[in-house]
């Protein structure tokens, strides 16, 4: 029989992973990648949050100037995503 903690650990990944896959879900409904490129190219929960705030800054109604400034005061939360995505379209 399992340890509580080995079961509670088994919980919490499980949790984890259905996480992952819904925001992926959600991620992929809003860009042209698939559910599936989503999960390859951004497999951690952070890079999802990271690309979730990318797209915000990018579909924003502010002109490009604002989301250019944004950029640079968000480019070290996004940076990373946004290399990892743009190297995926090239």
């Amino acid at each position: 029989m399992p340890s509580r903690t080995s079961r509670f650990a088994e919980a919490a990944r499980e949790a984890r992973d259905a996480t992952n896959r819904e925001l992926a879900g959600e991620l992929s409904s809003l860009v042209r990648l698939t559910e599936e490129d989503i999960e390859r190219l951004l497999p951690r929960k952070k890079d999802k949050k990271d690309f979730a705030a990318l797209m915000a800054i990018v579909t924003s109604a502010t002109d490009n100037n604002t989301k250019v400034a944004t950029l640079k005061e968000k480019f070290e939360e996004v940076g990373a995503v946004t290399l990892k995505v743009l190297k995926t379209l090239l």
